[in-house]
């Protein structure tokens, strides 16, 4: 077990999963300073992460991890003994049309990070990473802990490359490490980027959310506070070099996962048109699948939300926050993707 830190790092903490992290750390521990490094994409939430507070025990730097001098200011300043690394580009359709952004903050500022945490001597540095590294398990058994990765596409590809660079940190030169690897993560607040606030953004505006092919791609679903509980539990349990996974319940496929979001959302609502096919996505993996027999025995971690409980949670979260949507459109990085993606106008107003 790992001593407490009175001070961590969280990379990425203005985002999904890095605002739980935050809170939860905040609220572990009353004299712990987080200090958060974020280059405030389109993916962020400042305002979020500012109504944490932290009592002044809440530092928040703009920046990117891939800047060498601005990463060694910032570990040089504050000294934490913990380094939680969630800064990452995340989005598997950005990432086939141009995996530049990917290369530099998942490969080259992990890097970055790793040397910066060597030289200030980090006490434990924890990289976030995916169930995707281990590519499809169409037809083969849930990926264990100790499994190859295999990953398919350029995110998957940048994120297998991180936790190697990890791996290689631990074994040469003796830095405490460890990765979590997580399935697809849900709640309230996400970007509406990803499936489950896409759709619900789409529907707000009596348009249907796109399913790729056949709709059977197969995910497994995590909430966002038990995601972020199993990585602070593997920084403070786990080993150094061991590899976690974090997953709640079994697989389901996406066009399912949209019946039953539809459900949740928009109770007694009529859905027959509430999906409409795409062309499938090149190369698109048919399944994911984590086992976490080994992180089980290991970690004091379960997940509180099952899918129907977590589902009914941000559902009502979301019919309280309709505007947060509406940020989305804000955002013309976002919105010029969807467009080229497809077509234009991707999104009307109501």
């Amino acid at each position: 077990m790992v001593a407490s830190h009175s001070t961590c790092l969280v990379t990425g903490g203005a985002g999904f999963i890095g605002r739980s992290v935050v809170a939860q750390l905040l609220q572990a521990e009353p004299d712990r300073l987080v200090v958060v490094l974020d280059a405030m994409t389109y993916a962020a939430h400042p305002a979020a992460l500012a109504a944490l507070g932290g009592l002044g025990r809440l530092e928040v730097v703009e920046g990117d991890i891939a800047d060498t001098q601005l990463v060694g200011r910032v570990m040089n300043r504050f000294r934490p003994g913990l380094v939680i690394n969630l800064a990452a580009e995340s989005h598997v359709d950005r990432s086939l049309q141009d995996c530049s952004p990917f290369l530099r903050s998942n490969v080259v500022g992990t890097q970055v990070l790793l040397k910066a945490a060597l030289a200030t001597r980090v006490q434990r540095f924890v990289q976030v990473s995916t169930d995707e590294v281990y590519g499809d398990r169409h037809g083969r058994g849930p990926a264990r802990e100790t499994d190859p990765t295999d990953p398919s596409n350029p995110y998957s590809i940048s994120k297998a490359c991180a936790d190697a660079l990890l791996l290689v940190a631990v074994r040469s030169h003796g830095l405490d490490g460890l990765i979590t690897r997580g399935c697809n993560t849900y709640g309230p607040g996400q970007f509406p980027e990803k499936l489950l606030p896409l759709a619900a953004l789409r529907w707000s505006r009596d348009k249907p959310m796109w399913v790729y092919g056949d709709g059977r791609q197969q995910r497994t679903w995590l909430h966002v506070d038990d995601h972020a509980a199993g990585i602070i539990a593997a920084a403070r349990d786990g080993s150094s070099g061991a590899i976690y996974h974090l997953k709640c319940g079994s697989p389901r496929s996406n066009e399912q996962t949209l019946r039953d979001w539809h459900a949740a959302l928009l109770p007694g609502a009529v859905g027959e048109t509430l999906l409409q096919t795409a062309a499938d996505r090149p190369g698109h993996d048919r399944c994911y699948k984590l086992s976490d027999a080994a992180t089980r025995r290991s970690l004091d971690w379960r997940p509180r939300h099952s899918w129907k409980q977590g589902l009914a949670a941000t559902a009502r979260w979301s019919r309280e926050h309709g505007n947060f949507w509406d940020l989305a459109l804000e955002h013309p990085q976002w919105t010029d993707y969807f467009r080229s993606q497809y077509g234009s106008p991707w999104l009307s107003a109501r």
